[in-house]
């Protein structure tokens, strides 16, 4: 996906949507990874924090899709499901059909991230950027990618669709794209990434360079909790939880 922003008043409207206007929100957490050695402990409760705050701040609890492992104490009202790939882009899709022009469909992820080399040349840098669900597993040669990762061409896609019914977009991603340009931290902080040696991606596979996929067109905004190179944190709380550095702040500034 793209990491531009077209108007940060995308941003204001989504804290002061218009009464006739519709948000639609699909909240995902992964905490806890089926294949891959890489569980988390803030993403449950991140999902949780911000399905709370989206419901806060006058969003329809029916309205809420929330991908977790742990659906407990969810705002009343609230769809789950599990935070798998195919569970993940079928509630994307879901939410673009039952809005209309005017209204929002909101994209929050808390989870790992990581790059792969871009084997179709439609990538800038050459590597595609990946968000990690619960499925996902290592490179597979004969696809050319991470199984069951949600590549940033699978988001492009969703997103244009999207974009084209005229439907506000925002991304608010809590998540890695690179294990690059790591500065070391004090604290007990969990980086939120997986690197290529972990995903068992050959040292041999070299991107493809070709023509960079056109940008986005609409209203849209992405915001991220960090740059390709860098890291994102969770932390453990006063009371115990932990929660992803990002989403805790951002719930925050929402609910202030």
């Amino acid at each position: 996906m793209r990491t531009g922003l077209s108007s940060f008043a995308l941003t204001l409207a989504f804290l002061a949507p218009p009464a006739y206007a519709q948000i639609r929100a699909v909240v995902v957490g992964v905490s806890d990874y089926l294949t891959l050695d890489a569980d988390l402990k803030g993403p449950a409760n991140d999902a949780r924090l911000m399905a709370e705050t989206l419901v806060a701040r006058g969003v329809t609890p029916d309205h809420i899709t929330v991908l977790t492992s742990d659906p407990t104490g969810l705002p009343q009202g609230t769809a789950t499901a599990q935070p798998t790939r195919a569970a993940i882009l079928a509630a994307l899709a879901a939410a673009t059909e039952a809005s209309t022009k005017g209204d929002t469909v909101v994209f929050t992820f808390s989870g790992h991230g990581a790059q792969a080399p871009d084997l179709s040349g439609d990538e800038g840098g050459g590597y595609d950027e990946l968000l990690l669900p619960a499925d996902a597993a290592g490179w597979k040669g004969a696809i050319g990618s991470v199984e069951n990762a949600l590549v940033d061409d699978d988001l492009q896609t969703w997103a244009q669709a999207t974009l084209s019914k005229g439907i506000q977009v925002i991304g608010l991603i809590d998540a890695c794209h690179s294990a690059t340009g790591f500065r070391a931290v004090g604290g007990q902080g969990v980086a939120k990434v997986i690197d290529e040696a972990q995903l068992g991606i050959p040292d041999d596979v070299v991107p493809v360079t070709g023509t960079p996929a056109p940008p986005l067109s609409g209203e849209f905004v992405f915001l991220y909790s960090s740059q390709s190179d860098q890291r994102s944190f969770e932390y453990p709380m006063a009371d115990g939880s932990w929660h992803g550095e990002f989403t805790l702040r951002l719930a925050q500034t929402l609910r202030d």
